[in-house]
């Protein structure tokens, strides 16, 4: 452990599947998370890997911490959240979370409250937004620029020169071509392989990926 670990405190918000993954990025840095918040009423009071779930989300300002980090997978959720935060307090301690075995050139730009899980390779000039999550084993090639609260997932890969707008998801094991712009709000289904721009609030799915409109 860290001898900044003794004073830092750090916040997961959201006790499910990712807040565990966020967890795991602190405990592999030398960092003892204060615990989780969550919502759901049924969770306060349990224990993830020892940490405590202290109690709702609203109540994190009490606790004074250094260091917030929503842990929530879901891109709307996740915004909804980040909003509700913004709306008591101007600038919170957004904490970015990276795994030690993530590889990331010197030349990333990486926003607040952003996470980025083991094994992710990221490369020369990108630039990535404020809570993105840049999950594990994806690859995200030079000069890509990746806006809010995208959630690239799980051995998903970007070539070159990729524009991903706000909110996007791009699924397990997507892939896409050098130069591609996907629009907007709009969902990459697990697979795909994107070989053209993608428009604003579509759902992308196939070889090559084909899209439909969300009703």
């Amino acid at each position: 452990m860290t001898a900044n670990s003794l004073t830092d405190r750090y916040l997961i918000i959201g006790a499910g599947g990712h807040g565990k993954v966020i967890a795991d990025i602190l405990l592999a840095q030398g960092k003892r998370p204060l615990g989780f918040l969550d919502d759901n009423l049924a969770m306060v009071g349990q224990t993830i890997y020892g940490l405590p779930v202290l109690g709702k989300i609203d109540t994190w300002a009490d606790m004074d911490p250094t260091g917030l980090i929503v842990g929530i997978g879901d891109n709307t959720i996740r915004r909804a959240i980040v909003q509700r935060i913004h709306q008591q307090v101007k600038s919170p301690p957004w904490y970015t979370a990276i795994h030690p075995t993530a590889i990331i050139s010197r030349s990333v730009q990486i926003g607040v409250g952003t996470v980025i899980v083991a094994g992710a390779i990221i490369n020369a000039d990108v630039h990535l937004g404020n809570h993105v999550i840049i999950n594990t084993a994806a690859t995200i090639d030079h000069d890509c620029i990746i806006q809010d609260y995208v959630h690239i997932a799980p051995g998903a890969h970007l070539a070159g020169n990729v524009q991903v707008a706000d909110n996007v998801l791009m699924g397990v094991g997507c892939s896409v071509i050098p130069g591609c712009k996907i629009g907007a709000n709009t969902k990459i289904g697990a697979g795909a392989a994107v070989v053209s721009d993608v428009p604003p609030g579509v759902v992308a799915k196939g070889v090559p990926a084909r899209w439909r409109n969300v009703s």
